[in-house]
């Protein structure tokens, strides 16, 4: 070891010789022993509360640590160099691995390439067989189908091409022809069968086609007659005066018969003509019969015009003699009235003057009873005294 760890009891062995302690097991652990005893013994009694005590610890610890470092060097150094032998070796082993591989595969392969060859030929002549296969079209396929895969199977040549599986053709070939053929009658029959079904099902349908649609003209036949008989009863009720049991005017009447059945008897088809011809006769005898109407209605309201004249004549007269009456009634009560107010105006007079006279002859009295006395001083005394009659002094 070097001059580091000189102080050390157990100094580290050579490289050559580490190699082989690191190798051998437990040797390296021998080695540590024997250095921490040597540490251990150099540090023990050093006297920590000196300076110099410590320095020495701190030193001894120190030459530890080199010691470590030194022989993880080392150890890495040996790893190294046997990384090196192991790369060599292992590229030696893949070199005689490829080529000794290569020269095997090269050996080989005539061997194997003969045998893909054969079991190739093997395989196309079995496909060849298995195509020989009457399953491809059973009974149940149409006839046409199957008519295609007899024949070409019939037309399959079952020579000396197929080599050792000619006997298993000539054999699959006459089976398939066989089978095929079996199916064929067979489909042909239910075909036949099938169209003759067909044909009884559409003769069966044409025939309830046929009845259906006699059914529905029947039905037709009789929907129209009904709907004529319903529009000459309800010609029958406009021309009678009435739509839905309710009076209606001319005007609508003519209106229903004139404008909206025209279009409605058009669909009654062979029923039509008569209905029109109906419609035609009962729309003429209710324009005769509004017209027959509108006279009788111009004559009532002229009859009703001139009883109206008459009537408001004869109001007017007689209104005209009431209120001559009443204005004359109102004069003669108006005069009246001026001579009541006349007589009692008068009579008011008379009695006022009669009263202011009989008033004047107290007072009269009551002034000459005082006789010489009558001197202003006394007058005034009797007045305040009410002694004057009709007279009265308020204090």
């Amino acid at each position: 070891m070097n001059e580091q760890v000189s102080s050390v009891a157990l100094a580290l062995p050579e490289p050559a010789s580490l190699a082989v302690i690191l190798k051998k097991q437990d040797g390296l652990s021998e080695m540590l022993s024997k250095l921490e005893d040597a540490a251990r013994k150099e540090a023990e009694g050093k006297d920590v509360s000196t300076r110099k005590g410590r320095d020495a610890l701190k030193s001894i610890a120190h030459k530890v640590s080199q010691s470590k470092v030194e022989l993880d060097k080392q150890g890495l150094a040996l790893t190294e160099e046997a990384r090196k032998e192991i790369d060599a070796v292992n590229a030696g082993r893949k070199l005689a691995k490829d080529r000794l591989e290569s020269l095997r595969d090269e050996i080989k392969k005539p061997a194997l390439d003969w045998e893909a060859a054969e079991a190739e030929r093997v395989q196309a002549l079995e496909d060849r067989l298995a195509a020989i296969d009457a399953g491809r079209a059973d009974a149940h396929c149409p006839s046409e189908q199957i008519a295609a895969v007899l024949a070409e199977i019939e037309a399959v040549d079952v020579g000396e091409s197929w080599q050792e599986f000619q006997s298993e053709a000539v054999a699959a070939k006459d089976k398939a022809v066989s089978a095929l053929r079996t199916n064929l009658a067979e489909a042909q029959k239910r075909e036949a069968d099938a169209r003759e079904l067909e044909e009884l099902r559409a003769l069966k349908a044409a025939k309830e086609e046929e009845e259906r649609k006699q059914r529905e003209a029947e039905e037709a036949a009789a929907n129209l007659r009904e709907r004529a008989e319903k529009a000459r009863a309800y010609i029958k009720e406009v021309g009678e005066g009435r739509i839905g049991g309710q009076p209606q005017p001319f005007g609508i009447l003519i209106y229903e018969l004139d404008t909206k059945l025209p279009s409605i008897v058009d669909e009654l088809g062979e029923h039509a003509e008569g209905i029109h011809d109906l419609r035609k006769a009962t729309l003429s005898d209710l324009n005769a019969r509004m017209e027959q109407q509108r006279l009788e209605d111009e004559a009532e309201a002229e009859r009703q015009r001139k009883d109206a004249a008459e009537k408001a004549a004869a109001e007017a007269k007689e209104k005209a003699e009431r209120d001559a009456a009443e204005k004359a009634e109102a004069e003669r009560q108006r005069l009246e009235e001026e001579k009541r107010k006349e007589v009692e105006a008068r009579a008011k007079r008379e009695a006022d003057q009669q009263h202011r006279a009989k008033i004047r002859s107290d007072i009269i009295e009551a002034l000459s009873a005082l006789r010489g006395k009558a001197t202003p001083e006394a007058i005034a005394d009797a007045l305040m005294a009410g002694e004057i009659p009709h007279t009265e002094v308020r204090i």
